[in-house]
């Protein structure tokens, strides 16, 4: 042992609970649910503006703004990114099966709440790729491309009205967006921003990346510039990538080139981008400059025309008229706005604490959610659909320098210019370029993909839930792949909690600590006292198993060596019964013998006198000695059945793994207690946390006649310590009289009895 070690000494006397509670004035804490509602409804001048400053955080920073310092930060972040978030909104709406000029009122008007109720100032809201392909599913499925056809006799082929067809999805956008940001609002003012724990990191990639499988195979009609059926619902992409496969050979070549030359020419400028960050004042708006080039090389020498090519088309300037949701329809798109509503919200969290832990602030769940639900409702009367992060936006303001809200400001700016007068010169802008432009932003989630080779060798378990969640959302679709992979996730976390394994505990040499044998050497059991631990809440799921593995643990079943006495006293009993019924029956021969003896003396005496006996052949009373045996022989004590040795005297429980239990897990302790006093063995609890042993107390383990609270310890060490100094066990002789009680029916022993 090194010398240099410091000593660990202490002195003081064992400690059961009640002892210790009385020692040292526990005090008593009660939160009346009165109170509780009085101060949560208060109303007051300094609650009202805590509230205030809570849900517009832009009262709190704007006033503190250093212009100086933070303006031309804010304001080139927001331009370059503003160059960013015009082509990508395009490109996202038409993920959604809308016009490109829903991409831009959705990266703009729900910019105007976020602004003031926003949390993160670097991040900025608008279209992103998973949210946009979940809405194009809605909008396929309440508004087909089929029911917007008709037959032209003059050109003899089937044509679409594709002006009416975009003016009903963009409605169906808007009611989405509408119904998701009432789902959102509702759960912030519910405080249901803790929702986001029960989506784990495996979830949200596996997720993501399947999502982002999608998308890529979805824009590959646009890559190639083909004409793809519409599917939608479970297995809908494999049979949208057999009709891509089959549809290949039409190929349209130059909106292919586009499309390649674009996606190098991204590639290549987003990797100088990363490499020289630092040098660089702000990155290369590489998607605006692809943008401009390819309208300026395809409209001027009129690709579109001469090649077929599917272009943007016309982009209405101006704002668009406010609509009102279609709530009748707000019942074929429940599911979907729920899915939409939660995954929006961990998408933007997740970035928002990337972003908090980079630059030293905090984040407010409940507001968080709370600001992006106004942002989809407001901006749900401007035809568009339902928005998160936009993660490359956002991203692109944390490089350029952004410190607050006033960078998505400058986003505003841009797009609200191209929507009124720049849009109109991306008529010509081929789609193949705003698909390519999707193509190189999915290269993150789609290097996930190697994500089970690393996590197999790290948690088996969270391999599994991302292997699960990215194959339901893949083949089953994204609402579907949300529901199965949250599910699973809640399976394995129960699965976690059921199937702990406990173990046997002794002494490390003269420590009083007290570890697992099987992990150290030096280790001394304790005689007669068997420790064991348990390392998860004890609940509904997991009461009977925890049960079975102290049983396992200790290689006793007080349940069934209860039922093997019983069944022997029964038998003992039923033996001594009829001993006493042939008892009965010898008395009776007895009596009747004593009878006769009676009359054959009297017979005798009356002889007696006829043939004159000797006295020395009478006794003192005159009656003559008689040697026969008359029956009455000495009955053998019984013999009875010798009661096997127990192993230990006293069961120690170590609760400090146990973080909560119902009342299942408490009926389970208290028939455990009960069955193991009837042996004689003594059952503790020690480190029990002080919300358990609340929940213990309300659960009525410590009312009379169940576990007594002075079997309630501080640690295991105390509780050796008892169990030493009183290691008495009750006798053989008071075990039978128990169980021959409880025979007789005065007391249920079926009722502590815990039957395999």
């Amino acid at each position: 042992m090194p010398e240099n070690r410091p000593r660990y000494e202490i002195d003081r006397p064992a400690y059961n609970l009640p002892d210790f509670d009385r020692e040292f004035d526990k005090k008593t804490r009660q939160f009346p649910v009165g109170e509780r509602v009085k101060k949560h409804f208060r109303c007051s001048v300094k609650r009202l503006t805590s509230l205030l400053f809570r849900h517009l955080p832009v009262l709190r920073w704007l006033p503190k703004y250093k212009v100086k310092e933070n303006l031309l930060y804010d304001v080139v972040g927001g331009v370059s990114a503003g160059t960013i978030q015009v082509p990508q909104g395009m490109a996202f709406a038409l993920l959604a099966n809308l016009p490109p000029v829903n991409g831009l009122y959705s990266s703009f008007f729900p910019l105007i709440p976020f602004f003031f109720m926003g949390t993160a100032p670097q991040m900025v809201p608008g279209t992103f790729a998973v949210l946009s392909i979940m809405v194009g599913a809605v909008c396929l499925r309440l508004a087909p491309e089929s029911d917007f056809s008709h037959f032209n006799a003059t050109l003899n082929a089937t044509v679409v009205d594709t002006d009416r067809m975009d003016e009903v999805r963009l409605g169906i956008s808007g009611t989405l967006a509408c119904l998701t940001a009432i789902i959102q609002i509702g759960l912030a003012f519910m405080q249901f921003g803790f929702i986001a724990i029960y989506l784990s990191e495996s979830f949200i990639r596996g997720f993501m990346t399947a999502a982002a499988l999608q998308v890529l195979i979805s824009v590959l009609k646009y890559i190639f510039d083909i004409s793809v059926s519409p599917h939608s619902g479970p297995l809908a992409i494999i049979y949208r990538l057999i009709d891509i496969g089959r549809g290949l050979p039409d190929t349209n070549i130059t909106s292919f080139v586009f499309a390649l030359v674009s996606i190098v020419v991204m590639i290549v400028v987003k990797e100088l981008n990363g490499r020289f960050r630092h040098k660089l004042p702000f990155p290369i708006p590489v998607e605006i400059i692809v943008v401009v080039v390819a309208t300026a090389i395809s409209g001027p020498l009129r690709f579109p025309e001469t090649y077929h090519m599917d272009i943007v088309g016309e982009i209405p300037l101006g704002f668009p008229t406010p609509i009102l949701p279609t709530v009748s329809h707000w019942g074929d798109m429940l599911s979907t706005a729920f899915s939409l509503a939660i995954v929006g919200y961990v998408i933007n969290l997740a970035v928002a604490r990337t972003l908090a832990a980079k630059h030293g602030y905090d984040v407010d769940a409940n507001q968080e959610m709370l600001a992006l639900g106004c942002g989809n409702f407001f901006g749900s009367f401007f035809k568009i659909h339902v928005i998160c992060c936009a993660l490359c936006v956002t991203m692109a303001v944390d490089s350029a320098g952004g410190k607050s809200q006033l960078a998505s400001l400058s986003v505003m700016v841009v797009v609200m210019v191209t929507l009124l007068a720049l849009g109109v010169y991306l008529r010509p802008l081929p789609k193949s370029v705003l698909g390519a432009l999707i193509v190189v932003n999915l290269k993150t989630p789609l290097l996930q993909l190697s994500d089970p080779y690393y996590l197999w060798k790290k948690s088996k378990a969270d391999c599994c839930v991302w292997v699960v969640t990215f194959l339901a959302t893949f083949l089953l679709g994204l609402p579907y792949g949300v529901a199965v992979g949250v599910g699973f996730s809640i399976l394995i976390v129960i699965f976690r909690t059921q199937f702990r394994n406990g173990s046997t505990l002794v002494e490390i040499e003269a420590t009083g600590i007290y570890k697992n044998p099987k992990v150290y050497g030096k280790v001394k059991s304790i005689k007669g006292v068997k420790i064991l631990n348990y390392c998860s809440p004890l609940y509904f799921a997991n009461a009977e198993i925890f049960r079975q593995k102290v049983i396992k643990k200790t290689r006793l079943d007080p349940g069934k060596l209860l039922l093997a006495k019983r069944k022997q006293l029964e038998k003992e009993l039923k033996e001594k019964a009829k001993e006493e019924k042939k008892d009965k029956q010898m008395k009776k021969k007895k009596l009747s013998s004593v009878a006769n003896i009676i009359v054959q003396t009297t017979s005798q005496l009356d002889l007696q006198k006829d043939f004159n006996f000797k006295d020395s052949d009478t006794n003192q009373s005159g009656i003559p000695v008689c040697y026969d045996n008359l029956g009455f022989s000495e009955t053998e004590p019984d013999k009875k059945m010798p009661d096997q040795e127990l192993p230990f005297h006293t069961l120690i429980l170590d609760l400090a793994g146990v973080c909560f239990i119902d009342l299942t897990g408490i009926k389970v302790l208290i028939k455990m207690n009960s069955s193991y006093s009837l042996l004689g063995i003594k059952l503790y609890l020690a480190n029990i946390q002080a919300q358990v042993y609340e929940e213990l107390k309300a659960g009525g383990a410590l009312d009379d006649g169940n576990i007594a609270s002075s079997r309630l310890f501080l640690s295991v060490h105390d509780a050796v310590l008892f169990a030493q100094r009183n290691p008495d066990s009750l006798k053989v002789e008071e075990e039978k009289e128990e169980l021959a009680l409880d025979i007789e029916g005065e007391k249920d022993l079926e009722q502590v009895f815990v039957h395999e």
